[in-house]
């Protein structure tokens, strides 16, 4: 299993990468199924909630299943950009319990993992980079354009929060992820999904079958969306200072 043996390294100085490292069979899930879905109206509010805000990438999961369906268990994912409460490169846990549709349980990693806009807070009993989340805010779809620019997918999930439609821009995506088959979906749910996300439908066919994938359209550049979340910096305090 990956990470099962895992040590916590901080270097104190105030360019330090901390590492995650802690036994996965030490996660507690005590008091998430107590916590209480917050209603979160926009960017600003959101980062205010959360201790840690960031794009983050899907690195490995571990989650218990009860007749197919996610049930506890963990994921680990990677910093890749981070806005409040994290560092570059930082490993992160997230741990999730329940099965109802907001609990916070990432994709399996696929190609070199998803990447999603993350809004989280700090897990109960947890002192190291262990988090919880809710759906959609622990999730935003984040994906590459195809000059390599992040951009935030729309519409959002849920359409979670408003986004000003000045701020949206048509997008060639060069990233696995924004496309996804369909084959097996009815023509009346990939139509309604298409119309819904923006999505356009891709038709292919061999001498077997015909195949359909959607493909996103549409989003808004990373950069954009930075100043939205009203995040003042906080000057990271080095061993030396305390």
């Amino acid at each position: 299993m990956k990470y099962l043996i895992l040590i916590i390294i901080i270097a104190f100085n105030a360019n330090a990468q901390i590492t995650f490292s802690q036994n996965p069979n030490d996660f507690s899930t005590k008091g998430l199924d107590k916590l209480e879905v917050p209603k979160l109206t926009d960017f600003e509010q959101a980062a205010q909630w959360a201790d840690l805000v960031a794009i983050v990438q899907v690195d490995d999961i571990e989650y218990k299943k009860v007749r197919n369906l996610n049930a506890h268990g963990y994921a680990y994912l990677k910093v890749r950009v981070a806005y409040k409460g994290a560092i570059h490169n930082e490993s992160i846990a997230v741990v999730a319990k329940g099965f109802d549709d907001n609990t916070c349980y990432y994709p399996d990693r696929s190609n070199e993992g998803e990447r999603f806009l993350a809004f989280l807070k700090k897990a109960p009993d947890e002192k190291s980079n262990v988090y919880y989340g809710f759906k959609p805010y622990c999730q935003l779809q984040v994906l590459l354009s195809e000059t390599g620019q992040y951009v935030l997918r729309t519409p959002l999930d849920d359409n979670v929060f408003t986004l000003d439609k000045k701020l949206i821009e048509p997008q060639t995506f060069n990233d696995p992820h924004a496309q996804f088959d369909t084959t097996l979906w009815t023509s009346t749910k990939r139509e309604e999904y298409a119309n819904k996300y923006q999505c356009k439908i891709i038709e292919s066919e061999d001498t077997l079958q015909r195949y359909y994938h959607l493909r996103y359209t549409q989003g808004v550049p990373i950069y954009k969306i930075r100043p939205l979340l009203k995040i003042k910096h906080v000057p990271r305090i080095t061993s030396k200072q305390k």
